[in-house]
């Protein structure tokens, strides 16, 4: 059990760390988008590092997500049941708004 939380926690701190330079890419991004018209932004997204970049955004902030609110779930909820509902709901969540952003992002280059 210790192991387990062990890797949890470091793959947290990873995530976190990862997370860092990924979301500054991002704002930076998202500053310049402000002033631009449908087509402006559509060509911020059209150089493949954009892509790349915005597309490991996702995948890092889903995980860190599902890592933190599973710690959250696991301290405060006592029922079994509601857990794992809850821890459900969450592995959904984390799964499912990453790919629908990669989705977006793959059909803006196509």
């Amino acid at each position: 059990m210790k192991n387990h939380a062990l890797n949890k926690w470091i793959i947290q701190r990873i995530s976190a760390v990862v997370l860092i330079p990924l979301l500054l890419f991002f704002l930076y991004s998202l500053v310049n988008l402000v002033n631009q018209d449908y087509t402006g932004a559509l060509d911020a997204f059209d150089n493949y590092l954009s892509i790349i970049v915005f597309t490991l955004f996702l995948i890092f902030s889903g995980l860190h997500l599902k890592l933190g609110l599973n710690e959250i779930i696991e301290d405060y909820i006592q029922d079994e049941s509601i857990k794992a509902t809850l821890n459900k709901v969450i592995i959904l969540y984390a799964a499912v708004l990453p790919i629908v952003g990669i989705i977006s992002l793959i059909t803006i280059i196509l």
